[in-house]
């Protein structure tokens, strides 16, 4: 018997439900779009994963670059000249040191000297090239070198090649430090114990030896600044101190030192001696110079950290203090004063004080002024001179009476200053150079009584006659002479310092005294106003008058030639020069170069 057929397909549809549709096979043209897709996505990836490996080969090469211009920015800088050509060699050697031949197919090097200078430059760079290297040696003093190198980097997949560039610029900043009017010579005789108890109202009796001492020792400027508690060279400029508590900082930062310094424990001795002195506070002033205020150091820097390591001498220092202290008013320094074995008294005003120079060589370009200059005092120097009784060829009357002569001077010494013209350094220090220009100040000299009103805001006169001759008050010569001094001819010579731990120089030998003896040689003919009276009634001058001549041309000019020996060390030390200008070179410090773009 036959079975009936089972409704398979009907039961599977039941069984799948009424909107389930049996696919289609895939057509081979849709299975090939999918593989073209991924391959092309495959592809993408691998050229951007080559394009990585380039671009990734493009920075590298670049930072590379980068940093063989900067270590030849930074060598080139370290050796800085005014003619640029030591730097450029320098930054040569240096980056091929580094594997970068600027000679080789597709490398360059572009060395350019100049000026980074904060104030006078326009940033981001605040770098102006030069040029000439000499010109701009001579105007703004080259302290900084720009390195500019390229290379052509092939790509290994997108292309041909890509030329890329790094530029970098070093600056070191080389700084001097001086003073102008100041010797070891005028140590001798007690010279300086005399000038500084004058000033300050001290009791100071310290040996020649350690005043040496203080003049050679060398005190770095960031030691000040620790002994000070400030924390930046700006901070210490602007720091109100008194003479006292200088010498204490002074001797805090010379204990602390690490500056090599010969006669380092004469020094400290002489500073402990100083400070336990009890020198009276006087008056505040700052560190540093302004035109404002009187300071000691003048800071001819755009960026004054860079004098951290400049070093000075803690004898020029404490000199210009007490003088700043000293204000304008005058003081005696009548002790000790002995001119030729005559009485002598001697006062003197100092109007303006005397300023240590500290900073970079050259020309400010905005302001058309040096840089860094130290400057000599401007004082006023009121001797009398007491030649005691002679016998003046004044016929019966000369003969039978002592005749007393006396010679009020009075001396207005204009400051004199020194400029850092240039400076470079070398991997010697035996063959680094300053260069400072000098200018003598001038003179006016006026035999004359001293003013009754000595205020220094008011102009040197000499209009008041004085009394050289008084013969037993019944014959009186007075007079009133009035001329300049006449400085020796060279005006602004140049002295060049080699090395970097200074020494001295100056620019003439003319002394004080040969050079008022020079202008004193005609006093015959300068006379001026000549009056004698006899029991107060005048009387012509012709008839003595070749005597009187006779008689003071030849005692005056030995008589000044006198005041080398005498009054010279004291204005010396001051930093008062005549006819003559020395130059305290005290360091040299090179600076370490560093990266500022």
């Amino acid at each position: 018997m036959n079975e009936p057929t089972r409704q398979t397909t009907g039961d599977l549809s039941e069984r799948r439900g009424p909107n389930r549709r049996r696919r289609a096979p895939r057509s081979p043209a849709r299975q090939r779009g999918s593989l073209a897709i991924i391959a092309a996505i495959a592809i993408g990836v691998v050229i951007a994963a080559l394009g990585a490996v380039d671009l990734g080969n493009l920075f590298y090469q670049r930072r590379a670059l980068q940093s063989i211009a900067d270590l030849a920015a930074l060598a080139a800088a370290q050796t800085m000249d005014d003619g640029c050509a030591k730097p450029a060699a320098t930054a040569q050697s240096a980056a091929l040191g580094n594997g970068f031949d600027s000679t080789a197919s597709g490398q360059s090097m572009t060395v350019v000297c100049g000026r980074w200078d904060v104030k006078d430059n326009v940033g981001p760079s605040f770098f102006a090239g030069s040029a000439s290297g000499a010109a701009a040696g001579s105007d703004a003093q080259l302290n900084a070198v720009q390195v500019t190198v390229t290379r052509a980097v092939p790509y290994y997949f997108l292309g041909a090649q890509r030329t890329i560039a790094a530029t970098s610029t070093a600056e070191a900043t080389n700084v001097g430090a001086y003073s102008i009017g100041t010797t070891l010579a005028q140590l001798q005789g007690g010279v300086a114990n005399a000038l500084l108890n004058g000033l300050l109202g001290a009791n100071l009796n310290l040996s020649v030896l350690s005043y040496q001492g203080l003049a050679n020792a060398r005190i770095r400027i960031k030691d000040l600044m620790a002994a000070a508690n400030v924390g930046t060279v700006s901070a210490l400029l602007s720091t109100q101190t008194t003479v006292p508590q200088l010498a204490n900082w002074m001797l805090s930062a010379l204990s602390q030192t690490s500056v090599a310094n010969a006669d380092l424990q004469t020094s400290i001795g002489a500073l402990q001696t100083i400070v336990s002195a009890n020198i009276p506070g006087g008056r505040t002033f700052t560190i540093g110079n302004t035109a404002n205020s009187a300071g000691i150091f003048s800071i001819g820097l755009s960026n004054p950290q860079a004098a951290l390591d400049a070093t000075f001498s803690p004898f020029d220092a404490l000199l210009v203090a007490a003088e700043i202290a000293t204000g304008q008013t005058a003081f005696s320094l009548a002790n000790g004063l002995n001119i030729g074995g005559l009485n002598a008294n001697l006062q003197v005003q100092i109007i303006q004080p005397p300023v240590l120079g500290i900073g970079e060589a050259g020309i400010d370009p905005v302001t058309k002024t040096w840089r860094t200059i130290a400057r000599t005092a401007q004082v006023r120097l009121y001797l009398n001179i007491g030649l005691g009784t002679a016998n003046l060829p004044l016929g019966l009357l000369g003969a039978l009476l002592p005749v007393q002569v006396n010679l009020p001077l009075s001396l207005q010494i204009a400051p004199g200053q020194a400029w850092l013209q240039s400076a470079s350094c070398t991997a010697s220090p035996s063959t680094c150079a300053s260069a400072i220009g000098v200018q003598t100040g001038l003179t006016n000299l006026c035999i004359g009584d001293t003013p009754a009103n000595m205020s220094a805001s008011l102009p040197f006169t000499c209009s008041t006659p004085t009394t050289l001759v008084n013969v037993a008050n019944l014959v009186t010569i007075k007079s009133l002479v009035s001329f300049p001094a006449d400085v020796p001819a060279s005006q602004t010579p140049t002295l060049t310092f080699y090395g970097t731990t200074g020494g001295y120089q100056s620019t003439n030998s003319n002394g004080v005294g040969s050079v008022l003896g020079n202008a004193l040689s005609g006093l015959g003919a300068s006379l001026q106003q000549t009056q004698i009276s006899l029991f107060g009634i005048s009387l012509p001058l012709g008839p003595i008058q070749t005597a009187l001549n006779s008689f003071l041309g030849g005692v005056l000019p030995p008589l000044l030639s006198g005041l080398d020996a005498a009054i010279v060390p004291l204005l010396q030390l001051l930093g008062v020069q005549v006819g003559e200008s020395t130059i305290h070179d005290m360091s040299l410090t090179c600076g370490v170069s560093q990266l500022v773009y």
